[in-house]
């Protein structure tokens, strides 16, 4: 073969060559991507913004989207009514991996939309719903109230502590029972007054006011387990600057005077049931997560201010560091409760 002819036979060779290459780059350029995996998110009543409840659920689907890539929609009704329309307009779409419904209200709403979509998955947080598509996720608050507990019988300076609840429910009274049982186990001479509750998740005006009558009846140390009415009960703490302990999330930025949090890690738990949903690995039934399983806690533990400082970055924490005597006892009581050496009475 002479020169000319080989040139040519390497000129054809790069052609298509880069032909090929030019098709292939078209291809994966151009070719349909598989659509992200979506969930629904149904807030409960009061909305985004409590700094508790609401937000930590809605931080583990964002973490969800940020970890697993998934897409969401999210909607925040105002009223108990709204629940099953919201929870139909999601279903009957066939677009979502898996529906979560925030608050133990939903129940009812739930347990008739299940029924007419049995092959669409659920997750209800804070109530049991008895559908074979529906994962009910449950929180022992009664265990990690009980470690605020511990905090405020031993920082109480009067030797009298409160409770500010949202509903007078099950539901928040083991929040109660818990924070009741700690405070004593760690100060055998400290009162415990009879819960208040503001009779909704939304009126941070009425949680203001019950704080404000606490504090006029004795109490120098307050629990507040009211959503965003409770929001009101931590500022009237604030302003009285005696000191409390916020709920759900680690409101401890919110104020000073508030100096731990009962976590209830939503959170995780959401993130847990969105993977199992886009794994295929998804099964409804009842779980139950307490201190062992890290589902509740105390946000001044140390394997858990880091977190929350992340969480509600760019906000600052100003409360000051718990005594150490403080801290160690609420370590002794989470591994006793965790060994089973305690057991936490519960409303339930």
């Amino acid at each position: 073969m002479n020169k000319k002819a080989i040139s040519t036979v390497v000129v054809v060779g790069v052609v298509i060559v880069i032909l090929i290459v030019a098709t292939v780059a078209v291809y994966f350029v151009t070719r349909p991507t598989a659509p992200a995996a979506k969930v629904g998110l149904i807030i409960a009543t009061g909305g985004l913004g409590d700094k508790s409840f609401n937000d930590i659920s809605y931080a583990g689907v964002k973490r969800a989207e940020e970890e697993l890539g998934i897409d969401f929609d999210y909607v925040e009704p105002a009223a108990i009514a709204e629940y099953e329309g919201y929870q139909r307009d999601f279903a009957k779409t066939g677009d979502y991996e898996i529906i979560i419904c925030v608050g133990f209200d939903q129940a009812e709403a739930l347990t008739k939309i299940a029924g007419e979509y049995p092959n669409q998955s659920f997750a209800i947080v804070d109530m049991s719903v008895d559908k074979p598509n529906v994962a009910s996720l449950l929180f022992k608050a009664n265990e990690g109230s009980f470690l605020v507990g511990v905090a405020a019988g031993m920082m109480t300076e009067a030797g009298t502590v409160g409770f500010v609840g949202g509903m007078d429910i099950p539901l928040i009274r083991d929040f109660y029972v818990g924070y009741k049982a700690g405070a004593e186990w760690a100060n055998i001479d400290v009162t415990v007054r009879e819960p208040v509750f503001v009779g909704g998740w939304a009126d941070p005006t009425k949680g203001k006011e019950l704080a404000l009558s606490e504090i006029d009846a004795g109490a120098d140390a307050i629990y507040v387990a009211a959503g965003k009415s409770g929001l009101g009960a931590l500022e009237g703490i604030h302003e009285e600057g005696v000191t409390g302990f916020g709920v759900d999330a680690c409101q401890c930025h919110l104020y000073p005077e508030i100096v731990a949090s009962m976590t209830k890690r939503v959170d995780i738990a959401v993130f847990e049931m969105i993977k199992d949903a886009i794994e295929g690995t998804f099964e409804g039934g009842v779980y139950n997560g307490g201190l062992e399983e890290g589902w509740v806690g105390c946000c001044r533990l140390p394997e858990e201010e880091e977190f929350w400082e992340t969480v509600w970055s760019p906000f600052e924490f100003t409360h000051p560091p718990l005594a150490t005597e403080v801290l160690d006892k609420i370590e002794e009581a989470r591994d006793k409760i965790v060994a089973e050496e305690i057991t936490v009475p519960s409303a339930f």
